[in-house]
C-alpha cells in the first residue's frame, strides 16, 4: 500500500481534515466536467512543498535478461552489458507532488572513448552514443535553463543538477524520463535509460483507487545483440551498440525474438486476492514498436478481462471507460483499474500484436488466490470533476493560421545512407529558427503522417486536445499518427517560454531527422530568441 499523507497525520492535522471536509467536498462536487479551474492547487494546502534529491548514475552494468520461460519459468538467460541508471535494466521510480522542486543529479560514467568514430554525415545520423541528458516527458514545467532542457549535452565524465519545479497547480498522473540527446536517444533508450515519473495528487485520494494496490509496467524494448565489445577488444558481449545505428536496426528487434520487458523482467507472475481491485500504470519507454496489452482468463483466452481507463497520457480523463485492450505507442501512458474476479484463477497479460501461440504475446502472469475481499471501483461521478483541464473552444483558435506537423520519409537516397526523415520537409537542424509560438495563445495543428509509415507525434511543454470520433474531448502530449492520415489537434501556451522540440517517438526516427525546435515567446518579444539553452553541462 502506498503512503497516504494524513494517514500518519497527527490529531491537530485530522481536526483539520474534519473541519476543511464539507467545504471542499461541496467545492468539488460544484466542478462540471472538464470546468475545474486550470489554477486549482493541490487540495492539501497545510503541505509544504519540498525539495526532493535524487541521483542518477549512468553506466554500462552487467545484466542478466531471460530469454526463454516454460509457463512463467526462466528457462534460459542472455547475460548482457547495457547502459543503464543506476546499475538496474530500469530506471527508479521518482515521485513528487506539486509544488515540488525536483533536484535530479546526472552522474554520466560513460567511457570518455566512444565505442565507434564519428560518422560521416553530422547531426542526423547516430552520434555521441555515451553522451546524454534527461527529458522529464509529460511534465508541464519549465524547458529552460537546468530544467526539463532537451538542448543541453552532457559528455562523459560530467554531472549536471537538473532543477524542475512542479507548478503547484499540476495534474496528478503518470510520467516518465528518459535521455533526448539527439543522435543517441535511441541507443539509449534500447539500453534501458528509463524510469517512471510520479506526480501524486487529488485522483490518488478517491477512495476506491487510494485502497487499491498500484503497480508500475515500464514496458521495454531491449534491444541488444552479440557484438565485439567495443572497450574490450577481441571479447564479444551482447551490448546496444552499432545494431540500432541505421534505419531498420530497432524495427528487427521482433526478428531477433526479443521479448518486451516489464520493470526489467520478461513475463513477470503478479498476485491477487479474489475480488481485488489494482491500478495498473502503463508506460511504454520503448524504442519503435506499439503495445496492445489485453488480459485474459488462462484456459479461455477469449475471455477477456476488461480494463477501465481512467487517464491517458498522465492527465485524468474524468471518465472510467471499459475497454479490452490498451492501444500504447512508444511515449504513450495508460492508468487502469483492474478486478478480475471472485474466484481463485490465472489470467494472461497478452500484447494483441503478436499471433496466438507466439511465446513473446505474453507480457505477464497473473494469479488469483486467497481470502476474498470486496472491493469497488472508481466511478464517473468521482472522477468528473478531476480532469484538469478545460478544452479549447472555437472562439480561442478562431482567426489564427494552423500550425503543421508533416512526418515525411524520402527513401531516393543512396545505400548505405539511411532515408531522410523529414519533419515540415526538412531534417534536424540545431541552427535554424524555431518554430515560434505565443504565450498566453491557443493554436490548432494539422498533423500528417506520409503514406509509407505511421509516426507517434510528441511535443514538449504543454499538452493537447483531440477529438474523439464519439465527441469526447481527450488530453495527451503524444499521438500516433497513421500513414496517409491527417488529425487536429488544440493546444494553449502556457506559463513557460523558451525553446523545446517536437518530433516522432519512433527513435531511431527522431535520431535520424524527424524533429523540430518550438519556442514559446511572449507577444511582441519575437525574433529575440533564447539561445541560453543551447549549452553543454561545465561541471
Amino acid at each position: 500500500m502506498r503512503h497516504i499523507p494524513w494517514r500518519r497525520a497527527g490529531l491537530q492535522v485530522l481536526l483539520l481534515i474534519a473541519s476543511l471536509t464539507t467545504g471542499m467536498a461541496a467545492e468539488a462536487q460544484s466542478w462540471p466536467p472538464y470546468e475545474r479551474p486550470s489554477n486549482r492547487p493541490w487540495p492539501w494546502p497545510w503541505q509544504q512543498p519540498r525539495d526532493i534529491h535524487r541521483e542518477l548514475v549512468v553506466r554500462y552494468a552487467p545484466q542478466r535478461i531471460c530469454r526463454t520461460t516454460d509457463s512463467g519459468r526462466c528457462t534460459e538467460w542472455d547475460t548482457v552489458l547495457l547502459r543503464g541508471y543506476n546499475g538496474r535494466l530500469v530506471g527508479p521510480t521518482l515521485e513528487a507532488r506539486p509544488g515540488d522542486t525536483l533536484h535530479i543529479l546526472v552522474d554520466n560514467q560513460l567511457p570518455a572513448r566512444e565505442p565507434r568514430p564519428p560518422r560521416p554525415g553530422g547531426t542526423n545520423l547516430p552520434h555521441d552514443y555515451n553522451t546524454t541528458n534527461l527529458h522529464t516527458h509529460g511534465l508541464h514545467v519549465s524547458p529552460s535553463g537546468n530544467s526539463d532542457n532537451v538542448l543541453i549535452s552532457l559528455p562523459p565524465g560530467r554531472k549536471f543538477e537538473y532543477e524542475v519545479k512542479i507548478p503547484r497547480d499540476h495534474y496528478a498522473g503518470t510520467f516518465w524520463y528518459h535521455p533526448h540527446k539527439h543522435g543517441s536517444v535511441a541507443m539509449q533508450i534500447a539500453s534501458g535509460m528509463a524510469g517512471a515519473l510520479i506526480i501524486r495528487g487529488d485522483i490518488d485520494e478517491v477512495p476506491s483507487i487510494a485502497a487499491a494496490r498500484e503497480q508500475i509496467f515500464v514496458f521495454q524494448q531491449l534491444a541488444y545483440t552479440e557484438v565485439e565489445n567495443p572497450y574490450q577488444p577481441g571479447q564479444r558481449a551482447n551490448m546496444v551498440e552499432d545494431f540500432v545505428a541505421s534505419f531498420g536496426a530497432l524495427n528487427r528487434w521482433r526478428q531477433l525474438g526479443k521479448r518486451t520487458t516489464i520493470n526489467g523482467e520478461v513475463e513477470p507472475t503478479l498476485h491477487l486476492r479474489p475480488g481485488e481491485v489494482q491500478r495498473w500504470r502503463f508506460i511504454h519507454a520503448g524504442t519503435s514498436q506499439p503495445i496492445r496489452p489485453k488480459l485474459v482468463r488462462e484456459q479461455q483466452p477469449l475471455a477477456v478481462v476488461e480494463q477501465h481507463l481512467i487517464a491517458l497520457d498522465g492527465i485524468t480523463t474524468g471518465r472510467v471507460e471499459p475497454v479490452q485492450e490498451v492501444e500504447l505507442h512508444p511515449g504513450y501512458r495508460a492508468d487502469v483499474m483492474i478486478r478480475v474476479g471472485d474466484r481463485p484463477d490465472r489470467y494472461l497479460l497478452v500484447d494483441e500484436e503478436y499471433e496466438e501461440g507466439d511465446p513473446r504475446r505474453v507480457l505477464a502472469r497473473l494469479i488469483v488466490a486467497g481470502r476474498r475481499v470486496n472491493m469497488e471501483l472508481p466511478t464517473a461521478e468521482e472522477l468528473a470533476p478531476l480532469a484538469p483541464l478545460q478544452p479549447i473552444m472555437d472562439h480561442e483558435v478562431a482567426g489564427r493560421p494552423e500550425q503543421e506537423a508533416r512526418f515525411s520519409v524520402d527513401f531516393n537516397v543512396t545505400p548505405p545512407t539511411p532515408p531522410r526523415f523529414l519533419l515540415n520537409g526538412n531534417l534536424f537542424d540545431p541552427s535554424a529558427p524555431p518554430l515560434q509560438v505565443e504565450l498566453g495563445k491557443a493554436d490548432q495543428w494539422v498533423l500528417s503522417s506520409g503514406r509509407e509509415l505511421g509516426h507517434p507525434f510528441h511535443i514538449h511543454v504543454n499538452p493537447f486536445q483531440i477529438m474523439t470520433d464519439d465527441g469526447k474531448v481527450v488530453w495527451k502530449d503524444t499521438l500516433f499518427i497513421p500513414p496517409g492520415k491527417e488529425i487536429r489537434i488544440r493546444t494553449r501556451y502556457e506559463r513557460y517560454i523558451g525553446r523545446f522540440v517536437m518530433h516522432c517517438h519512433i527513435l531511431d526516427h527522431e535520431d535520424l531527422g524527424m524533429m523540430q525546435q518550438v519556442e514559446i515567446v511572449i507577444p511582441g518579444d519575437e525574433g529575440h530568441g533564447h539561445d541560453d539553452q543551447n549549452a553543454s553541462s561545465r561541471r
